[in-house]
């Protein structure tokens, strides 16, 4: 992993181990990470900017590099477990074999920002939580649960029988996302770029819902999609909670 931003989330977050950081020198630029990394009893090695340049010939790595563990995955029956002990309704996303790394790292970016519980990706044809991924998130990544579904028919399975209402985001559905009760336990079900969700997954939903469009575009950005659900979502949460005090 390559870059302040991403490298100090990570010695933030505390959630994977740092084994080694190279950085090209020791000044104010690098104060608080390099304290962070020595608190945690992380080597830190100064190397000259060739050599760094080496080990990452094609990134923009801001004079420092980090050989981090992988990021960990969470068990997805687990993660359905964790989400139901929470205090807040819960808030998944289930994306179906989602290809593009910078999508999935925005994507986690606004899960973040918006609370969700967990995201699930597909344990194969997906992208994986890789280092392009990562960066895309900014950081993001140390903090929201990723799980991994064996198969996603049967997690959508799952999440109904603990009366989790899956919605899928389908052009072709006639009920705008304002219109849903988004402020109950949800799980928002977005497909791949270009293809959308597949047949057999759409089918599994308990509801379709669309994005209304009034431009020439025919659809958004998928991270787009999703950050537009995600806090619509959020507004109507905070509007519950704002009426449940009231009432109390």
């Amino acid at each position: 992993m390559y870059g302040l931003h991403i490298l100090r989330e990570i010695l933030r977050a505390g959630t994977r181990s740092i084994l080694r950081l190279h950085v090209i020198r020791q000044d104010a630029q690098f104060a608080e990470i390099i304290r962070l990394a020595r608190s945690q009893g992380v080597p830190i090695v100064v190397e000259p900017r060739e050599r760094i340049n080496r080990l990452v010939p094609d990134g923009n790595h801001q004079g420092i590099v980090g050989l981090v563990a992988a990021k960990a995955y969470v068990d997805e029956d687990e993660l359905l477990d964790q989400a139901t002990q929470q205090k807040t309704p819960s808030l998944f996303l289930v994306l179906d074999s989602i290809q593009d790394p910078q999508n999935l790292g925005a994507i986690l970016r606004t899960a973040d920002a918006a609370g969700v519980h967990g995201v699930f990706i597909p344990k194969h044809r997906s992208v994986g939580l890789t280092g392009g991924v990562a960066r895309a998130s900014a950081g993001a990544i140390e903090y929201v649960q990723v799980a991994r579904a064996g198969n996603t028919n049967r997690l959508l399975e799952k999440l109904h029988s603990i009366n989790v209402m899956t919605c899928a985001l389908d052009p072709t559905a006639e009920t705008p996302y304002t219109a849903l009760d988004l402020a109950s336990p949800t799980a928002l079900v977005f497909g791949a770029e270009g293809e959308g969700i597949r047949p057999g997954v759409l089918k599994k939903c308990d509801q379709r819902t669309n994005i209304p469009m009034v431009g020439r575009i025919e659809s958004l950005n998928l991270s787009a999609s999703v950050a537009v659900v995600l806090f619509e979502a959020m507004r109507q949460r905070r509007e519950a909670e704002n009426a449940r005090v009231n009432l109390t």
